[in-house]
């Protein structure tokens, strides 16, 4: 027990891994296996306990201190992702304007270099450690990382209250959506029936619960000067040169590529949420921090515009 503590301390998952959830799972499945035969032998009736009932309750009592044993450690496991994750995100993720991005011409296609330094310190070095499991003895340990990982992550953005545009929130279901492409990698060899294990885990609908709630905000519309400024603009010589600022084109086009982004993004989440066993669907991760998401939007506003008039220069003079 004390070697598990001291690979978990040193973050060595491969070793703690085997040792945890395969060494002493092999352990537990032996001394029931022996308790089994030891009671199979019989007891005498007396009321002193005969060593083979001594033998028994030993056994049981070693098998029930393993049992617990072996979840202790997955919560120790479990504490210390969330620990280690918490402090990349803090040193790591970027905050502020990063995240209030509007202006960009390309709409994120790509994880960001900080999400992919996170995953690959924390779930790519768990998903390294079960290799040598079966896929029993592996889903305990993916399942505490995972859940511990994000939510280490969406507790970092609400706590710092990071404020996302749309595309900055665009941008962060690329982040969110690179554990999923680990989870489904061929480099870590893991089953079907895990895939859909792990990708069904609670946690992610509350990610895809917080990127619905991001997505809610409307896409910019590019500038369409008012017919008011007309007479105005009649009463400069060189009007015809002058040109209103986001009036072309391109401007459109990149909002309407932001609203198909939007809304692409938005289905994929919103699919994402759908129960996938009827019989049990889970409850919504946002019924109580909802109103904590949606205020992490950036709410547009009417801002007046003036047309670039030549008769309102100081150059004119």
């Amino acid at each position: 027990m004390s070697k598990a503590y001291q690979f978990l301390c040193s973050w060595a998952l491969n070793k703690f891994l085997l040792v945890t959830l395969g060494d002493l799972k092999v352990l537990k499945a032996a001394v029931e296996r022996l308790a089994l035969q030891v009671e199979a032998l019989g007891v005498d009736g007396a009321e002193v306990l005969s060593p083979v009932e001594w033998q028994v309750a030993q056994l049981s009592r070693a098998v029930a201190d393993l049992q617990e044993f072996s979840a202790l450690v997955l919560r120790i496991f479990s504490r210390d992702c969330k620990k280690m994750a918490v402090e990349i995100f803090e040193q790591t993720m970027p905050s502020g304007k990063h995240w209030r991005v509007t202006c960009k011409s390309e709409l994120p296609s790509s994880p960001s270099e900080y999400a992919a330094c996170a995953a690959r310190s924390v779930i790519g070095q768990v998903l390294e450690g079960v290799q040598p499991l079966p896929d029993e003895a592996r889903i305990p340990a993916l399942t505490e990382a995972m859940t511990a990982f994000m939510e280490a992550w969406l507790e970092h953005i609400l706590k710092h209250k990071i404020k996302f545009s749309l595309q900055g929130a665009l941008q962060l279901k690329q982040d969110f959506d690179l554990i999923r492409s680990l989870i489904q990698s061929e480099e870590y060899r893991l089953s079907e029936e895990m895939h859909q294990r792990l990708l069904s885990l609670h946690v992610f609908q509350q990610v895809d619960s917080a990127i619905v709630c991001l997505l809610q905000q409307p896409v910019a519309k590019p500038y369409t000067p008012s017919r008011g400024w007309e007479p105005f603009r009649r009463c400069c010589p060189n009007s015809s040169s002058l040109v209103d600022p986001g009036a072309g084109s391109l401007s459109s086009l990149e909002s309407m590529d932001m609203q198909a982004a939007r809304n692409q993004a938005l289905t994929a989440a919103e699919e994402s949420l759908g129960p996938r066993r009827p019989a049990a669907p889970l409850q919504p991760y946002l019924a109580v921090s909802q109103q904590e998401w949606l205020a992490l939007r950036i709410h547009s506003s009417v801002r007046w515009k003036l047309p670039g008039l030549r008769c309102l220069s100081k150059s004119a003079h």
